[in-house]
C-alpha cells in the first residue's frame, strides 16, 4: 500500500498509522450480546485510503468507529488490538482519546442533520474543534472554516457559516461536515458515507476535494459506503466486509477487475441498472396536479418559483436537480408542512388547504412523505412497533 511521507510526523512514509487486529465487538439484542465484528484484521498507511463495503449491517460503520476507540451504545469491543501511530486505542484513557478524536482522527457521519447542534451558528461549531485542541485562535479557525467552505464549493463561502443548520439544504450542510472534520489538519478521517445525501453533481466534487485533501495533506482515511462506483474513485484498497466479517480485501483495482468471491462480485453486478419499459397508462386520472406554486422560509427569498406539474395515477414523476435547488422544499409545500407563498394544491379533483393543520384526517393519510435520513425522522425514545403503529392507530382505529 502506497503513501506519502506525513508533514507532522518523524516516520517513513511506509510506516503503519493504524493497525487493526483480532478485533471482535458485540452487539446487544433481544437474545443478548451477540458478535457483530468477528475477528477484522486491517493496516492503514500514512496518505492512504482504505474503502469499507458491504450491504447494511456489514458492520462498517461499527469499525470505523472503533478505529477512534469509540463502542457506540448498545456495542462492546470484546477482544483485540486498535493501535494508533503507536498508542493502543483499546487500554487508553478516556482523556488520552479526547485529545485524539476532534484532532488527530476527525469522523463524518452519514446524518450531518444529526451530528450538528441546531441551537449554534455553523461558523461557531466548525470553530469549536481547533479552539478546543488549542490548534488555533477563534479568529483563526473561522478564517480557515471559510477557506475550506470555498474548497468544497458552497455557495456564498463567506457569509453561509453564520447561518443555523436548518437553514442550509442536507447536501450542503453534508460538506460543512466534511470541512468540520479537516478543521485540525488531522492523521485520519473517517467518513462514514458522507455523499449518500448529494446529488450527483455536487457528490463528484465533494469526492475530489476529499481526494484532493487526502492526498496533498498525506491524511489517511477510512471511506465507508455501500456504493462501489463511489468508492472507486478514492480507494487505495477495499475490504469487503458481510455480516461483520471480512470477504476479500485487495488493491481497489484488483477488486473491481477480478474479484474472487462471489459475494463480491454479486456487489459487482448490482453496480449494473438495467432500464426500465415505461408502462403505457391510458386515461390515467390526474391524482395530483401543482399549479403556479412559489414558496420560500421566512421573510428570505423565493425557493420556488412558479412551480406546476401534475402526476397521474400509476405514474412516478422523479424531482431531480442539485443541492439547494428546492426539491424538498417541493415536497413540504405537497404534504402541508410549508404553506406555499401562492399557487393550488390539487388531489383528486379536490383543493388542498396550503397549511398542514387545515387539512382533514383523510387527506393527510392520502399524501405522506418519506423522509431523506431516517435517524432524524424517527421519535429515539419511542421503540419502532410504536413509531410503525401510530399512524395505523391514527387514521385507520387499529389497536393492539
Amino acid at each position: 500500500m502506497l503513501a506519502d511521507a506525513k508533514k507532522n510526523s518523524g516516520n517513513e512514509s511506509s510506516a503503519t498509522l493504524l493497525e487493526v487486529k483480532g478485533l471482535r465487538i458485540e452487539g446487544l439484542s433481544e437474545k443478548g450480546w451477540q458478535e457483530i465484528v468477528c475477528g477484522i484484521d486491517l493496516k492503514l498507511k500514512r496518505g492512504e485510503i482504505l474503502g469499507l463495503i458491504g450491504e447494511s449491517g456489514a458492520g462498517k460503520s461499527t469499525i470505523g468507529l472503533a478505529a477512534m476507540g469509540f463502542a457506540r451504545d448498545g456495542c462492546r469491543i470484546t477482544s483485540g488490538e486498535i493501535i494508533f501511530d503507536g498508542i493502543e486505542l483499546c487500554t487508553a484513557s478516556e482523556e488520552q482519546k479526547r485529545k485524539l478524536r476532534g484532532n488527530r482522527i476527525s469522523y463524518v457521519a452519514q446524518s450531518a442533520a444529526a451530528a450538528f447542534n441546531p441551537a449554534h451558528r455553523l461558523l461557531n461549531q466548525f470553530a469549536e474543534g481547533p479552539v478546543d485542541h488549542k490548534v488555533m485562535s477563534r479568529t483563526e479557525a473561522k478564517e480557515k472554516g471559510r477557506k475550506l467552505y470555498r474548497s468544497l464549493d458552497l455557495p456564498d463561502p463567506d457569509n453561509i457559516g453564520e447561518r443555523w443548520p436548518h437553514q442550509v439544504s442536507g447536501g450542503q450542510l453534508q460538506r460543512m461536515m466534511v470541512a468540520m472534520a479537516m478543521s485540525c489538519g488531522p492523521d485520519l478521517i473517517v467518513f462514514d458515507e458522507p455523499t449518500t445525501a448529494l446529488d450527483v453533481t455536487t457528490q463528484i466534487e465533494v469526492l475530489k476535494t476529499i481526494k484532493e485533501i487526502v492526498t496533498a495533506r498525506n491524511v489517511s482515511a477510512i471511506y465507508i459506503t455501500h456504493d462501489l462506483a463511489v468508492v472507486a474513485q478514492l480507494a487505495d484498497h477495499l475490504m469487503v466486509l458481510r455480516y461483520g466479517n471480512l470477504i476479500e480485501v485487495n488493491s481497489t483495482g484488483q477488486i473491481l477487475e477480478a474479484p474472487k468471491q462471489e459475494y463480491t462480485r454479486a456487489l459487482l453486478d448490482a453496480r449494473t441498472r438495467h432500464e426500465q419499459t415505461a408502462v403505457q397508462i391510458s386515461d390515467a386520472e390526474t391524482l395530483l396536479s401543482i399549479n403556479s406554486v412559489t414558496a420560500g422560509y421566512g421573510n428570505g427569498p423565493d425557493i420556488l418559483q412558479e412551480v406546476s406539474v401534475s402526476v397521474e395515477r400509476g405514474r412516478t414523476v422523479a424531482v431531480v436537480g442539485e443541492s439547494g435547488s428546492g426539491k424538498s422544499t417541493l415536497a413540504r409545500v405537497i404534504t402541508g408542512l410549508l404553506p406555499p407563498r401562492s399557487g393550488e394544491i390539487h388531489f383528486q379533483s379536490e383543493s388542498l388547504p396550503p397549511a398542514l393543520a387545515q387539512r382533514s384526517k383523510q387527506q393527510l393519510r392520502k399524501v405522506q412523505m418519506i423522509y431523506q435520513l431516517p435517524d432524524v425522522a424517527l421519535n429515539p425514545r419511542q421503540r419502532v412497533r410504536d413509531v410503525v403503529g401510530r399512524p395505523l392507530s391514527f387514521y385507520l382505529g387499529l389497536s393492539g
